[in-house]
């Protein structure tokens, strides 16, 4: 486990289905993420889970309430390159949960994890372009755009760019 000031990063726990079953379950939210929601089952949860943490270039958390260890979402880095250094972060809060600091904080907790434990060098992520609260969380922690897709990703009726953003862990 790892702690913040906030939140904890754990394994998974059965306690955390339901949660996890509601943000896999949420149209919008797995919009925002570029996934197509495909009506999740709990054993589908579980399944989708148990890949997450086998995997062996994905490390997965759960991000917990440090106070109440309520499930808030999770954070990842996938595709993890250990020859170069890379990971891709991915990171997904409960919209009840959102802007009140806790991504901000289990972003910070991984990055600092992934450079002390795995010699990690940087992170690269894909977010739309119009995702700005998500393209502001990244901004703020020292993401910078890199790159972009443009009429990338078919969400609302239409094709969205989705910006590619990098952060070096360490020189």
């Amino acid at each position: 486990m790892i702690f913040g000031d906030k939140v904890i990063l754990r394994a998974w726990m059965a306690s955390d289905l339901p949660a996890l079953h509601s943000l896999r379950n949420n149209l919008l939210l797995q919009q925002q993420l570029m996934a197509y929601p495909k009506g999740n089952s709990l054993d589908q949860v579980m399944d989708w889970l148990s890949t997450r943490t086998k995997s062996s270039d994905t490390l997965f958390f759960i991000i917990s309430c440090k106070s109440s260890n309520k499930a808030l979402g999770y954070v990842q880095t996938n595709e993890i390159d250990f020859l170069n250094g890379v990971g891709k972060l991915g990171i997904c809060i409960a919209p009840e949960s959102q802007k009140k600091g806790y991504g901000g904080e289990a972003i910070k907790l991984l990055e600092t994890y992934l450079r002390d434990v795995f010699q990690l060098r940087k992170l690269i992520l894909e977010v739309l372009a119009e995702n700005n609260t998500a393209v502001g969380l990244y901004t703020t922690h020292g993401y910078r755009e890199v790159g972009r897709f443009y009429a990338h990703f078919y969400i609302g009726n239409k094709y969205s760019d989705v910006v590619i953003m990098e952060k070096l862990l360490c020189l």
